[in-house]
């Protein structure tokens, strides 16, 4: 008998000590330079994850930014952010207040997140602010932090003429 109430109580805990993880192929990164509105362009196929203990991830192909003007993207590719060397962009952390977010229940939920993002190879810590929103089972999360260009090793006499710092705002819907 004991046996049974042993194996009917894993069966009801387990699932709630699970770890869910929710992950997309196509968040969208935009930004725009924090001074001229003119550099602007947007990712839509970055990868992330996000697990219910608080793992967070973003990886993006630096090339797959779209600017609305065909030469701003060449410069972009090749001597800004040298896409061919670099061609990844990185983020992991964690939400460090996860626990304030119910992903049973239908809200918005405020989130500090914490980690490392790699942009040229460098290597930076981030922490940011942003909102966690659960709509009929549908979670999504979104950020909007401001980085500056030469953290990163990007510069360039263009970059120090028109834009040294870069709003990223980041949207993800994890279906």
């Amino acid at each position: 008998m004991q046996f049974w109430t042993l194996l009917l109580f894993i069966g009801f805990v387990s699932p709630l000590k699970a770890q869910k993880k929710y992950s997309t192929n196509n968040a969208i990164v935009h930004f725009t330079a924090a001074d001229d509105n003119d550099i602007d362009a947007i990712n839509k196929e970055a990868v992330s994850r996000l697990e219910t203990n608080g793992d967070l991830s973003f990886i993006l192909l630096v090339k797959n930014f779209k600017f609305e003007m065909e030469t701003m993207q060449k410069h972009f590719n090749s001597e800004y952010l040298e896409s061919d060397k670099f061609p990844r962009a990185f983020f992991t952390g964690k939400i460090t207040n996860i626990n304030s977010v119910n992903f049973n229940k239908d809200g918005k939920y405020p989130i500090a997140v914490a980690g490392n993002m790699q942009v040229h190879g460098v290597n930076k810590p981030i922490q940011t602010n942003g909102i966690i929103e659960v709509n009929n089972g549908i979670v999504k999360a979104s950020a909007l932090f401001t980085v500056t260009l030469k953290d990163f090793g990007i510069g360039g006499i263009l970059i120090k003429m028109v834009a040294d710092k870069i709003n990223i705002d980041i949207a993800a819907t994890y279906p």
